[in-house]
């Protein structure tokens, strides 16, 4: 299949978007050791078992990688979309709106008219003739439909409706009061798994969901969002989670999903996918099984990788851990690339002890690069505080001015000792003081991601070097407690994360979703009638420049989609500025990942060149490389089945 890969510069970073599989993978002749077809690889899974389908409350995340789809699919961390269910990229258009007034309603025509809009934003697009599920039978545009009006993912917050034109072509129309770039319109649709409703097994729900979304009144308010501009009555309300209930516990008899392949067996430690005969590429996929193994022992989870029992591996591996399975394990190759993130330490501000000179003092202790160096050397030390998104993507999307204004630490313990001490704290002989009493902390961090562990004992020993008392947790618990209690006064994980698609909202829904929470900064109530504020934080920056205005974060967060150019950027600079002049984490590092692959398993693995030397490839593509794109498409979370969809990797047999 010929290569159709274009370069999209749409706003403020480009996008590449294909069809067609792009680079090629290794020319590896080398008989190898895969002698039944098969790819395998530790995930998790709802060990009691799970429902037929992917929007039923129960999960196994690697299906995402094999098993479901949507019509597009964009790759974390450099946004290159693909085609999964659609035949080609989709277009952009403005159409009339009187056209569209039977999809989006009399009440909703009426409502834009009456603003003065006469057009609406228009996607169009098409999907594969031979696109089907995997029971055999067409996946049509009206299973795309089902898929938005009962799932309402965060795209239908942007949406005045979705139309059926025929079998194989769908439109996604635009609230053209709150229009996003072209750009975000791609990559929201390129976030939807809607090839995991189908309307003919689902229709009883999505049919009564449908008609009680169309009933509800029309959002005028555009301050507000909701799926379809619309905002139901607390009866329609009721009516729609009982009904969408039984749909999350309507279990099929096949699970439903378009992808490669589908589920065979399951148990509580294996899963067993097989080759879906009906996929649209089927022949030009070589692998005939995938098995997917349950571990959360990260111990057991290395002894695989040694033995030759998994052929993929995500996640840094420490260089000793790493050295070791490479030098028992010949066919094993380690791929390291860029990732949207920083690992940091986060405060609980909840604790009266971290005030803000406080928290500024703890900025100098770290010497960063020393733990960058312990924790993955491979990583880029970050002298910034938490600031709502890691070091390069601030750089993207601040203006320069603003990015360069922001405040950044030394390694200088002299310094933090002069502000501590001006905080009323006192150095003893049995280390510091505040409020009349040992200062004593507790640093969380999980077992289960080795690089915040190792970083965690690092800092540690610094703050207990420096004389501040601090007791290391390092709990396979972590991530249930770090948010619900109040046991660490200190967490080290991720501070600034974006795990989604490269543009603000990833990183500022993580740190509203997640960090914030570690963080314990306040909130409004989960009942709060403002339903664009309820469950948010509670954070308001001043603007910047002689701006008297005040920005609420909770008022922004779902609208970053829909702004563009400078207000786009001048919001950056206010909600970054803000955040890092709070203090409330300190960026050590932004992290390199890494992909481990089985190449005795697994042909089409991209740099052989540089792997055929050293197995453990110490090179990180620079962004916009070939190869950075070529290395980001081995991380299965990052590009899920593109390497499969497209044949791109062959069992190596």
């Amino acid at each position: 299949m010929k290569n159709v890969v274009k370069a999209l510069v749409l706003g403020l970073v480009t996008v590449l978007a294909s069809c067609a599989p792009s680079g090629s993978g290794s020319s590896e002749s080398s008989h190898g050791s895969n002698k039944d077809n098969s790819f395998s690889m530790v995930t998790s899974w709802t060990s009691s078992g799970l429902v037929n389908h992917y929007d039923s409350n129960t999960s196994c995340e690697a299906f995402n990688y094999f098993v479901v789809e949507g019509m597009y699919r964009y790759v974390r961390s450099t946004d290159e979309v693909f085609c999964q269910l659609a035949a080609e990229l989709p277009t952009q258009s403005k159409e009339p709106l009187v056209n569209f007034k039977a999809t989006i309603g009399d009440d909703a025509y009426a409502y834009y008219a009456g603003q003065g809009i006469t057009e609406i934003p228009v996607t169009t697009a098409k999907i594969r003739d031979d696109a089907k599920w995997q029971n055999g039978e067409a996946f049509l545009a009206k299973d795309v439909w089902a898929y938005y009006y009962i799932i309402h993912p965060t795209s239908s917050n942007y949406m005045a409706g979705v139309k059926v034109v025929d079998d194989k072509t769908v439109q996604y129309l635009w609230n053209p009061l709150k229009e996003p770039s072209d750009q975000a319109k791609l990559l929201l649709i390129a976030q939807d798994k809607s090839g995991t409703v189908k309307y003919d097994e689902f229709a009883s729900y999505v049919d009564t969901v449908y008609r009680l979304v169309m009933a509800s009144p029309i959002n005028q308010d555009t301050n507000l969002w909701g799926a379809f501009n619309r905002f139901s009555t607390d009866e329609q309300i009721s009516q729609l989670n009982i009904t969408r209930s039984a749909f999350y516990e309507y279990s099929p008899s096949w699970y439903i999903a378009t992808g490669p392949f589908k589920l065979k067996t399951f148990t509580a430690t294996q899963i067993l996918l097989v080759k879906n005969d009906f996929y649209w590429n089927a022949s030009q996929i070589g692998f005939e099984k995938i098995k997917l193994y349950s571990s959360n022992d990260l111990n057991q989870t290395y002894q695989l990788i040694k033995k030759g029992y998994v052929s993929y591996y995500d996640g840094f591996i420490q260089q000793d851990v790493l050295q070791d399975l490479i030098d028992s394990n010949p066919e094993l190759v380690n791929l390291k690339m860029y990732d949207p993130g920083s690992i940091g330490i986060n405060f609980n501000i909840s604790k009266p002890l971290f005030t803000l000179k406080v928290r500024q003092a703890f900025q100098y202790i770290f010497n960063r690069e020393e733990i960058k160096n312990a924790a993955n050397p491979y990583a880029t030390t970050s002298y910034y505080p938490l600031m709502g998104m890691a070091e390069s993507e601030a750089k993207t999307y601040m203006s320069e001015t603003h990015f360069d204004a922001l405040p950044k630490y030394s390694f200088d313990q002299e310094k933090a000792a002069q502000l501590l001490t001006e905080e009323g704290w006192d150095k003893q002989s049995d280390g510091w003081h505040a409020n009349g009493a040992l200062v004593s902390l507790k640093l969380g961090a999980p077992a289960s991601h080795d690089i915040s562990a190792t970083a965690a004992e690092a800092a540690a020993a610094t703050l207990n070097a420096f004389g501040i008392k601090t007791d290391l947790l390092i709990s396979s618990n972590f991530y249930g407690t770090a948010a619900d209690s109040n046991q660490y006064d200190l967490t080290l994980e991720w501070s600034d994360l974006n795990m989604s698609f490269s543009y603000p909202t990833g990183s500022y829904s993580q740190f509203a979703s997640v960090y914030s929470r570690w963080i314990k900064v306040e909130r409004y109530a989960s009942n709060y009638p403002d339903t664009q504020k309820a469950g948010s934080v509670k954070l308001t920056f001043d603007g910047l420049d002689g701006d008297t205005k005040d920005y609420e974060f909770a008022e922004y967060l779902n609208t970053f989609y829909s702004i563009q150019g400078e207000q786009l950027r001048y919001l950056v600079d206010v909600f970054n500025t803000g955040l890092a002049n709070l203090s409330l984490g300190i960026q050590l590092f932004q992290n390199v990942t890494a992909s481990t692959i089985n190449v005795g398993q697994v042909k089409g693995v991209p740099l052989e060149d540089k792997w055929s030397v050293n197995r453990n490839v110490s090179y990180v593509p620079a962004v916009g490389t070939e190869d950075f794109y070529a290395v980001a498409r081995t991380n299965l979370v990052f590009a899920t089945n593109y390497l499969f969809e497209f044949g791109t990797y062959q069992p190596n047999n």
